[in-house]
């Protein structure tokens, strides 16, 4: 076991920051869980997910919380064993539901999955998820051999995997994560350029349609014009005398009549346009298949390229929470006998701290809905304020949808869809 080069002080900050950025991932994870269930607003395709992987944060910062509280206990001590286990089991399992979430992606763009298909599949994220690590991190609790003793020991911020089993960090728990991250990555970039693909599709499909349905003089004003004339002193079933027609040949060029008759009259009517001018292209009354399916595949994709932002923040975080710690194992690695006192702070900082970045995640992918309980919650505690500060057009549009959800009774989660994912995204947009 490598000796601890660490100082009294060290160690205390060390414990204090931990058990601090543990209290925020709290907050975060409380934040969505508390949302999710109280209001089906938040119940979204994307947010299910989020929602899933919060209880695993918050179980993963009762083992931060505990800190060095399990290495004083001993390594053999119950604590000790139960804080090992929680980290073992449920921080790699965060990594594990940002691939669900790529996953979700690809069966979106690739596979054309519904939202009712994709909840189908949830159990076995389930399963890939929480029953695999917890399979693992049940075991190493079992195993104790005479040469290296028990897996699960100090291992400098934590009871975790102890330093002679410190191979089996990589094995069973970086290198998995890693993996992770990668295929996300990798579904990622194959979704961003698909979303980018079929938008240059659309954008080439919707232009000749509108020229070819538009009617080619919609945008005239037209005038209808009606011409009376008549010369008095004729009849109209007789020709007229041959005298005048050689008079009106001299008179022509004066604009008189010829002597004996009277100058003829005109009257121009005209009736006002029927509408006033639309710059506008008008396109047929009834919307074709080919446009119908247009604004099918425009909508599903818009919300797909919302989804897979979501899923791209969930994967930023999760590369900052990754980063440092495992730069810290691969130092203690290559270092067996030293410690670092900076890699191990900054992962202090960053392994506690996922709760709290979904938290964020989901408060953008949510801000409108959040924006509008926090008015409806204003309005309630203090309804003097209410005019001082009015709801936006979003909030109020997502008020009204959940009273409308609310008096439709409990099946309307069961066709919620990406594409109610993107339209209540641009209703959002709104407030920004």
């Amino acid at each position: 076991m490598a000796p601890t080069l660490l100082t009294t002080r060290e160690l205390v900050v060390l414990e204090r920051t931990e058990k601090i950025a543990s209290c925020f991932s709290l907050l975060g994870a409380s934040f969505i869980i508390l949302t999710f269930v109280l209001s089906p607003d938040f119940r979204k395709p994307v947010n299910r997910l989020i929602f899933y992987a919060s209880w695993g944060n918050m179980l993963g910062n009762a083992a931060t919380l505990i800190s060095q509280s399990g290495i004083r206990a001993g390594q053999r001590s119950a604590l000790c064993q139960f804080q090992a286990f929680l980290i073992q089991m449920f921080f790699i399992a965060d990594a594990l539901w940002n691939l669900a979430m790529a996953v979700n992606v690809y069966l979106t763009l690739f596979k054309k999955y519904s939202a009712e298909q994709l909840k189908a599949l949830e159990w076995r994220y389930h399963v890939m998820c929480y029953g695999v690590p917890f399979v693992i991190a049940l075991a190493y609790c079992f195993i104790d051999t005479r040469d290296n003793g028990r897996i699960y020991g100090p291992a400098q911020l934590w009871c975790w995997i102890s330093n002679d089993w410190a191979f089996l960090r990589l094995v069973t728990f970086y290198v998995p994560a890693w993996i992770c991250i990668a295929v996300s990555f990798t579904l990622y970039i194959m979704a961003g350029r698909e979303i980018f693909r079929k938008r240059a599709e659309l954008r080439a499909f919707r232009e000749p349609s509108r020229t070819s349905v538009e009617e080619p003089f919609s945008g005239l004003k037209t005038t209808e014009v009606s011409v009376r004339h008549e010369l008095a002193g004729f009849n109209f079933l007789d020709p007229p005398p041959a005298s005048y027609l050689d008079t009106a040949r001299l008179n022509h060029s004066t604009g008189t009549a010829p002597k004996g008759y009277e100058q003829y009259s005109t009257n121009i009517h005209s009736s006002p346009p029927s509408t006033a001018f639309d710059p506008s292209p008008r396109t047929s009354s009834h919307s074709t298949p080919a446009h119908k399916r247009c604004q099918e595949s425009l909508e599903a994709n818009t919300a797909a390229w919302r989804y897979t932002k979501v899923a791209l923040l969930f994967f930023v975080s999760l590369c900052i929470t990754w980063g440092p710690s495992s730069i810290n194992r691969i130092y203690d690695l290559a270092h067996p006998t030293a410690v670092s006192y900076q890699l191990n702070i900054v992962s202090a900082i960053v392994l506690p701290l996922m709760g709290f970045w979904n938290g964020v995640i989901y408060f953008v992918t949510t801000r409108a809905v959040s924006k509008a309980i926090f008015w409806d919650l204003v309005e309630r505690v203090a309804p003097r304020k209410k005019s001082a500060h009015p709801p936006t057009l979003g909030a109020r549009s997502l008020r009204n949808s959940t009273e409308a959800r609310k008096s439709k009774g409990a099946g309307v989660s069961a066709r919620e869809s990406l594409t109610s994912f993107a339209k209540e995204g641009r209703a959002g947009d709104e407030q920004v």
